[in-house]
């Protein structure tokens, strides 16, 4: 891949990555200052247990993208960036540029996708 281009990602993935530490931080800093439950009633004790449990899954689901982002700003620092985890192809140039931090090429992520819902099922 070309530097200019790599260099394009990289700006992306920075950017990405100072959001979603920002937004992880947050979450942290709300769910730690909802913890006193000392003086509420049931009413509030459930509500904010509810509350907790819905941004604990906000935080992780930002977890898991900010990892992706770091890993994708690794990537591209060793030289694989650009290359599916799965079956080592290169992933597709219009995929990247909507999911820089993609790991995986659209057809091995439509197998992953499949085996997904198959274990669920």
């Amino acid at each position: 891949m070309r530097k200019d281009k790599l260099a394009q990602f990289r700006k992306r993935l920075v950017e990405k990555q100072r959001q979603l530490s920002e937004e992880v931080g947050r979450t942290a800093l709300y769910v730690k200052d909802q913890e006193d439950d000392s003086i509420k009633d049931l009413g509030d004790q459930a509500n904010t247990a509810y509350t907790r449990e819905f941004f604990f899954e906000l935080g992780n689901g930002d977890r898991r993208l900010l990892r992706d982002v770091v890993s994708a700003l690794q990537k591209i620092d060793d030289g694989s960036f650009g290359t599916c985890e799965r079956c080592s192809e290169d992933i597709a140039d219009k995929r990247l540029d909507a999911l820089p931090f993609a790991r995986y090429c659209i057809d091995c992520q439509r197998l992953i996708e499949q085996e997904e819902r198959m274990a669920a099922g």
